[in-house]
């Protein structure tokens, strides 16, 4: 998982809060769902845009089509204009679209999970270091008394196979397939906290991270 650091909001839904608000007949009606969907997809790039193409849980590459707008503190729990607070929106695989399949990981997983006291989530300045990756693709808590961390594991499924496996392949694409040199996986290891030229991180990034730093050790 990796730390989401959020960016000033979009101004569609600045514009468009600021009109449900100013009316007297909806200042205390309006939610999520009101929002209309071109300020949702507004919103959605922005959202894509500040992640760096990452999606919140998993760390999937994800783009407008294969993506939703996630609400950290879900829907179900929020009060007021929590679910229309840019603050608590992120966005997540897969897509909202009818007729996606569900997904057995991530946000689908979460579904109406609220406890924030045993969620681990990449709003958190903590996140990237409350979880270890191995080579494999398993992932576990890094302390292995955190209830937090390996109650997040669990309710948002990041140990399914799946999500296992993906992992395990962009670790021996990055790294083993063709061994690495020291100065190469330097250099990888480095490219892991800088988004590209079009704004992105790499996929597995906070994965990568861990793996290179595991490996950069054969050299000591």
């Amino acid at each position: 998982m990796k730390y989401i650091t959020k960016r000033p909001q979009p101004q569609a839904l600045i514009a468009w809060t600021r009109t449900r608000s100013e009316d007297d007949e909806q200042a205390t009606t309006w939610t999520y769902d009101d929002m209309p969907g071109g300020v949702r997809e507004s919103v959605k790039r922005s959202l894509i845009a500040e992640q760096g193409g990452l999606c919140c849980y998993t760390g999937r590459r994800i783009i407008l089509e294969t993506s939703h707008i996630e609400h950290l503190k879900p829907q179900a729990a929020c009060v007021g204009h929590e679910d229309t607070d840019y603050n608590n929106l992120l966005a997540a695989y897969p897509s909202s679209a009818p007729n996606t399949p569900g997904c057995p990981y991530g946000a689908h997983r979460k579904a109406n999970w609220h406890e924030p006291e045993l969620f681990v989530h990449p709003r958190r300045q903590d996140c990237e270091v409350r979880f270890r990756y191995r080579d494999t693709g398993k992932i576990v808590p890094t302390n292995p008394a955190d209830t937090a961390a390996a109650t997040t594991i669990r309710q948002l499924g990041l140990d399914h196979a799946q999500l296992e496996q993906m992992r395990k392949a962009a670790i021996y694409a990055a790294i083993y397939d063709e061994e690495l040199t020291k100065p190469q996986a330097q250099r990888l290891l480095a490219a892991m906290d800088q988004r590209d030229g079009q704004g992105q991180f790499h996929e597995f990034c906070f994965v990568l991270k861990q793996a290179c730093e595991k490996y950069l050790k054969r050299f000591e």
